[in-house]
């Protein structure tokens, strides 16, 4: 029993027993730090009493237990261990006696208010302690607010000054926790109190939090605007406003990828504020008011304006950043303020005001303006705003200022709007002929696809229309050919188009008619091949209609071989086949010389290869080892060494004029043959494609950088960057995109649509082709030829060192070489490299990670590949190789380097497997383990990835290691740093790969992320605990735990909350239920 303040006994319940050994904690203090491990555990206990105690038993204990956290916190905690006590003292109060609260803030302000005498940390503790106090009751003690604005004012000039003087990056994280605290005094108080204390405030974030050199206090400080957005703006006028988001915009072209999400949320609520003067705040809790003309003011001047000029290196982030605001824009507007379903329309129409001068395509700006226009506008509506926003849109289309952009944009919108509804409106009917069905005859090709893509989608959600539209589109096109047969000038140009369009939506309704429920008519396959046999044998006199008359032949043809079963064609495939053999076989020259317009020729070329590359799919590739398939195999061949040849022929008359229709029939064609899948059976073309596919390496100024890197690293090091899972999987789709404006229009008869038209240019996509197809050929060679074409590689990479072209020509070389390694290990049996060309590969990799301005993929790739060596060599040559690396990680002084060199050494490992290398564990893990406490986050960051590696490979080589590594994420947890989302996932990564031997004793700390990385590993590691120590936490922990997730826009987070639920189902159906 303790004693009370009168000397009464005081009953001794867990909670007080907890309260008693935090006081013996903070009293031993004095003597020895206390230690942050045991710290933690008893705060983490403390938490969980607080939830059992009563209210009775909470105030007995309350001032001692306040007075021991606060002493805990000035003494100088480490980050999760302020977390904790702070979240304590808050929940304390709230629970206990409410009226300690303004005794317990001003204590905390009077002691910030002296912070030359304090360490750090101990300030940090403080705010985060005072911030938590503001956030749960702010209201309460807003008259402590302005001097809180002026403390932390007069802390963030010394902390700065500090900071500059003493280099310390400690100080960062105290002018973070600065911000912190003022964030949540703004949102704690609602708005209430004076306004010169809002006007402090906000003069300490635009002087110093939003030029903040450490991101994390830029990140911060864009935070604390939008907490202002939340509150109303309280004593900020207009001028405030428009200075404040003039900031956002800058910001969102910061470096930090953090930074810019977190300005373009601010930006979106400072906005959404300020067009809504009933919601804001000035002197006196009264209601602005504000003419409505600023609201026009503010979209066009933010939000339009800034995407319309945006250019530079970095218009694509400001774009993006831009596109976000949008997002956050409307989201405020419809769910805090109340906006109709029916404005959201006009919002709409203004974000596609952003595409209204673009008469060129801008595939970046449409890609942007669609992300607006489906997760801002459309998914927000219910089912009937919906259905009247799609005949909003439709009638839109009518409109005769309406440029090729905005009608693509419309058209891919009322795509999505009829899936999501699953049926088409009336009245949405009323108006399909004047405006999808006539947008199939407009000038734009792109537009005439879209509008064919809508109709498709149409059908799919109403099948019964499908018949009546094939029969409109076969009787169409069989007029539009005999009218264009005698139609000259503007009138044959308006048909052509016409054509095109018809036989686009004709070739998408083949596509989607095989999977329809009530199936497509028995004559349909047969009377499609024939219209298309007549476009492709008996086309017009007029060679304009003949050109566009046997792209539609070609167009239907690829629909129907794609789409349709196989069984229906089998009777005619050998006639089939001979619709290739006259611009593919004979003589190229013979050939060309009758062309009169090449570059025309060559893009209906470039649609008939698009058809042969469906046949291969439907009847070459499955049969392509029996008799069968080597029958159909042989002219195959024989046409793709045609094209070959035509590519050729083409390429050394250098014709400026044919230069882009040359690039895409190049890239159709070289991805038809990599449709064949195996390499060996067009050998005889080898040497050829080897002379053509080597054009990034012998004229790399010529080339742009491949992309390929995106799918061809694994996805599991994602981790690492660039391409970082989101919150969002379509947001991490527009993040990544890049747009090429001649790049490939949607397929019609594609299963998945890009979400974003045009991904990538005809250029790039050709130089992936051709470094694939390097690759794939490279892996096929004998030894001899894989030597010389390394050693050319390897010259042009030190030859090119000084060129500004140089690092495209390392991502196209780590392509190729990693391309042809993954090629090797599916055909080679059980061959193996020999060393000469391991070690020459390994020293190209080498190479690459020696140069300091690689970037974070190329790093990747180089790394992967020296993985991948050890697939593709002996034990012996693996060996060697890791215990080289090992050397090297300890005299490496470039940190980039060897963190690249821990990186390999677990790429290595995951490729040779526990029992090739286990008796390199023990020294992998150690080495490994002393880099992770590393206080560089990119060298921390890899080598606990690198370490997750070798613990997932190793087996019971590991179990010995297993303690030591329990310590180093207990050690890493509780570093000052650890506020990097980053470094919280390679923790639950190494816990989720040891979880069956640390138990639970991390997940509070770990869940605690709104990371979307950390999470999904917070979610993993509960399938762990459900799988392997099902009685390790509450079945209500893992439900209210896992409920949330449910909810995320993440599909990968989605799916594995659902599959721990189904585990835990199995395992007990009735108290998930419960």
């Amino acid at each position: 029993m303790a004693k009370g303040g009168g000397g009464e006994p005081i009953p001794l319940s867990r909670f007080g027993a907890l309260v008693a050994q935090l006081e013996s904690v903070v009293a031993s203090a004095k003597q020895k730090p206390p230690d942050a491990l045991l710290c933690f555990d008893l705060l983490s206990e403390l938490s969980s009493a607080i939830d059992e105690a009563s209210k009775e038993t909470i105030q007995l204990w309350q001032r001692k237990c306040e007075d021991a956290l606060q002493s805990l916190l000035v003494l100088g905690a480490r980050r999760p261990v302020r977390r904790l006590a702070s979240s304590a003292m808050g929940r304390i109060i709230e629970k206990g006696d409410a009226i300690s609260v303004y005794s317990r803030a001003s204590t905390l302000q009077g002691w910030l208010v002296d912070t030359k005498r304090a360490e750090p940390m101990a300030c940090a503790g403080a705010a985060q302690c005072l911030g938590e106090i503001y956030r749960l009751f702010g209201r309460k003690i807003t008259a402590g607010l302005i001097e809180t604005s002026s403390m932390i004012s007069d802390a963030l000039k010394l902390l700065l000054v500090m900071s500059s003087l003493l280099h310390f990056d400690e100080y960062d994280f105290v002018r973070q926790d600065a911000l912190l605290l003022l964030e949540n005094a703004l949102e704690g108080s609602g708005g209430g109190g004076g306004a010169a204390a809002y006007q402090d405030a906000f003069r300490i974030i635009m002087r110093g939090g939003v030029s903040d050199r450490s991101f994390i206090v830029r990140v911060v400080a864009a935070r604390c605007m939008k907490a202002f957005a939340n509150i109303g703006g309280p004593g900020l006028g207009m001028a405030e406003f428009d200075t404040s988001m003039s900031y956002c915009v800058k910001g969102l072209e910061d470096s930090v990828s953090s930074v810019r999400d977190s300005f373009a949320e601010a930006l979106g609520a400072l906005l959404a504020l300020s067009v809504n003067p009933d919601a804001q705040v000035k002197k006196g809790g009264k209601k602005q008011t504000a003419s409505a003309k600023k609201f026009e003011d503010g979209v066009q001047k933010h939000l339009i304006v800034p995407f319309v000029k945006a250019n530079g290196a970095n218009a694509k982030k400001l774009r993006i950043g831009l596109a976000l605001s949008w997002r956050f824009f409307l989201q405020m507007m419809h769910m805090k303020y109340g906006t109709p379903d029916s404005e959201l329309q006009n919002y709409a129409i203004q974000a596609m005001e952003i595409l209204q001068g673009n008469y060129s395509p801008d595939p970046h700006a449409l890609a942007c303006v669609l992300y607006v226009l489906r997760v801002g506008v459309a998914d927000q509506m219910t089912e009937p705003a919906q259905r009247e926003f799609l005949v909003f849109l439709g009638r839109k289309l009518e409109s005769s200022n309406y440029t090729a952009p905005m009608r693509v944009a419309t058209l891919r919108i009322l795509s999505y709007l009829l899936r999501s509804l699953g049926e088409v409106p009336v009245e949405f009917k009323d108006v399909l002929d004047n405006t999808v069905v006539a947008a199939l005859s407009h000038s734009s090709a792109h537009v005439r696809v879209e509008a064919a893509l809508t109709l498709r989608a149409l059908a799919e959600v109403d099948p019964t229309c499908v018949g009546g539209l094939v029969s409109y589109g076969v009787t169409t096109l069989h007029a539009l050919r005999e009218t264009v047969s005698f139609d000259k000038g503007k009138n044959l140009n308006v048909e052509l188009d016409s054509l095109h369009g018809q036989a686009t939506v004709l070739a998408a309704l083949v596509a989607i008619s095989p999977k329809l429920l009530l199936g497509y008519p028995a004559r349909l396959p047969k009377s499609v091949l024939e219209l298309s046999k007549k476009m492709l044998n008996g086309f017009s006199r007029n060679p304009v209609a003949a050109i566009a008359e046997r792209e539609a032949g070609w167009l239907l043809l690829a629909s129907l071989l794609a789409s349709m079963p196989k069984e229906e064609l089998e009777d005619q495939v050998f006639d089939v086949l001979l619709l290739w053999a006259g611009p593919f076989t004979g003589n190229p020259e013979s050939y060309l010389r009758h062309i009169q317009d090449w570059a025309s020729e060559l893009r209906v070329l470039s649609v008939a290869i698009e058809a042969l590359t469906a046949f291969i799919r439907s009847f070459v590739y499955p049969t392509i080892t029996t008799v069968d398939g080597g029958i159909l195999l042989n002219p195959v061949l024989a046409y793709l060494g045609g094209a070959l040849s035509l590519i050729s022929s083409l390429r050394s008359k250098q014709l400026p004029d044919v230069k882009s229709a040359l690039d895409l029939f190049a890239t159709r064609t070289l991805m038809a043959y990599q449709s064949l899948s195996n390499p060996l059976v067009y050998k005889s073309e080898h040497q050829q494609m080897l002379e053509l596919c080597s054009s990034p390496f012998c004229d790399p100024s010529g080339w742009e950088e491949s992309s390929c890197l995106k799918f061809l690293l694994d996805k599991r090091d994602a981790s690492l960057g660039p391409w970082i899972p989101g919150r969002d999987s379509f947001e991490d789709e527009l993040r990544a995109f890049d747009g090429g404006a001649d790049g490939f229009l949607p397929c019609v008869w594609d299963d998945e649509i890009s979400n974003f038209p045009q991904p990538e240019s005809v250029r790039k996509m050709l130089v992936n082709q051709m470094l694939l197809c390097y690759g794939s050929i490279f892996a096929c060679q004998e030894n001899a030829v894989k030597i010389r074409l390394l050693n050319n590689l390897d010259q042009c990479l030190k030859s090119g060192k000084k060129y500004p072209w140089f690092t495209c020509l390392i991502t196209n070389a780590c392509v190729a070489i990693l391309s042809g390694l993954k090629e090797f290990l599916t055909l080679r049996g059980a061959q193996s490299l020999p060393i000469d060309i391991l070690s020459m590969i390994q020293s190209i990799f080498k190479a690459i990670l020696g140069e300091t301005e690689i970037s974070t993929a190329q790093r990747r790739a180089a790394c992967e590949g020296l993985g991948l060596l050890a697939r593709v060599g002996n034990d012996i040559f693996t060996a060697r190789m890791a215990r080289s690396l090992l050397g090297e990680l300890v005299t490496a002084t470039d940190l980039s380097y060897t963190a690249s060199v821990a990186f390999s050494l677990g790429c290595i490992h995951r490729s040779a497997g526990g029992m090739a290398l286990s008796t390199l564990v023990t020294p992998t893990v150690s080495s490994l383990s002393h880099l992770s406490k590393s206080s560089n986050s990119n060298l921390q960051l890899w080598s606990l990835h690198a370490l997750l590696l070798t613990i997932e490979a190793a087996g019971l080589s590991y179990v010995s290691q297993v303690q030591g590594t329990l310590f180093l994420a207990m050690e890493i947890l509780l570093l000052e740093e650890n506020g990097y989302g980053d470094l919280r996932q390679g923790i639950g990564h190494l816990i989720n790969a040891i979880v069956a031997v640390l138990g639970p004793e991390l997940a509070p700390e770990i869940s605690s992320s709104n990371e979307m990385a950390t999470l999904l590993e917070s979610v993993r590691f509960a399938q762990q605990l459900v799988l392997f120590a099902s009685q390790a936490v509450p079945v209500h922990s893992h439900v209210q735990g896992l409920i949330p997730t449910l909810y995320s826009r993440q599909p990968s987070l989605r799916y594995l909350a659902v599959s721990t639920l189904r585990h835990l189902i199995e395992r007990d159906p009735v108290r998930p239920a419960n």
